[in-house]
């Protein structure tokens, strides 16, 4: 991509300098044919500028294009945008299939039944969140490795506190807050709040997908994986940089593999009476994780799978991304 663009640059760059060029011969041609005063020298002044005209030559000034790649991809998914600190790419909304079918020898119970969700159109961060970003926001270190790494070691709380500061610090209003005390501690998502968030289940599993309705993103061969996703085969057994990968076929990075990200959701069976927007079961004990890890093996990152932890729970192979989104319309 970046080499090909360059070329566009510079043929766009050749063609203004021979405009440039023709326009210089035209002027100080047509000021001398003036001062001869000869019918020749302006019949002859007249040709040439008939021909620059045949030969295609734009003596109108060009926009000289910038090197690297394009800020975003033509189609109503995939549009990189920056947003705060974050890269967010915007993902319109639409209808898919949720779940695994009966038929996949791979799927557990938990991954049916395979059932149509509508999803809003969102905004979902394109890698996970990574350490620097964490450490930007919330002044402490937490995981291992690079800033270029996912954030690990954080709880489904520490990803909720990071989502309400971001968006204080960007001037968003915060989606989460908390009612009652110790064991009745509640969380509670206003969802026609703008500002980041966790996303749902649904909403993960949509943009994880992409339009596709097989096993892995970029295909149902495990063989071929190792193009998509930092998992047990290919991980040197630790998290690696975000966007290493090849992004699926919506632009968006790491949802397959290198760390586990949490969800908004309860976790629990699913429920195709609430097809729009769903949202999990209101009351659990654990909350959904997705993606699998640089530690588990291809099926567990599969776009179906589904697994859970503890709200409080941290863990070197655990992270998470944000959204930020529209509401759902009554």
């Amino acid at each position: 991509m970046r080499t090909v663009v360059r070329r566009s640059a510079c043929r766009r760059a050749a063609g203004c300098s021979w405009a440039s060029a023709a326009c210089w011969v035209l002027h100080w041609g047509l000021a001398l044919a003036w001062y001869w005063e000869h019918p020749a020298s302006l019949a002859a002044w007249a040709l040439l500028l008939a021909g620059l005209g045949w030969a295609g030559a734009d003596v109108r000034p060009r926009q000289i294009g910038t090197i690297g790649p394009p800020t975003a991809p033509v189609g109503p998914h995939g549009r990189r945008v920056r947003d705060g600190p974050l890269v967010m790419v915007e993902l319109a909304g639409g209808t898919f299939l949720m779940g695994s079918p009966d038929t996949d020898p791979m799927a557990g119970d938990q991954e049916k039944p395979l059932h149509q969700v509508q999803v809003s159109a969102l905004r979902m961060g394109l890698t996970p969140v990574t350490r620097g970003q964490w450490r930007a926001v919330m002044g402490d270190d937490r995981g291992r490795d690079g800033d270029a790494h996912p954030v690990t070691e954080v709880s489904w709380e520490d990803a909720l506190h990071f989502c309400n500061r971001l968006s204080k610090q960007q001037g968003y209003r915060p989606c989460y807050r908390q009612t009652g005390l110790g064991p009745r501690r509640h969380w509670i998502c206003d969802w026609q709040a703008g500002g980041y968030r966790l996303p749902t289940e649904a909403e993960w599993e949509y943009g994880c997908r992409a339009g596709t309705g097989i096993r892995w993103s970029g295909g149902d061969n495990p063989e071929s994986l190792g193009d998509d996703a930092w998992f047990n085969q290919n991980s040197g057994g630790s998290a690696r940089p975000v966007a290493e990968k090849r992004p699926n076929p919506w632009g968006l990075h790491d949802l397959h593999g290198n760390v586990w990200e949490w969800c908004w959701d309860w976790y629990g069976p699913y429920r195709p009476e609430d097809p729009i927007d769903p949202r999990g079961t209101a009351h659990g004990q654990y909350r959904v994780v997705r993606g699998g890890s640089f530690d588990d093996p291809p099926v567990c990152l599969r776009s179906a799978f589904r697994y859970h932890d503890l709200p409080d729970y941290r863990i070197s192979v655990l992270g998470f991304r944000c959204v930020r989104g529209p509401v759902r319309q009554p």
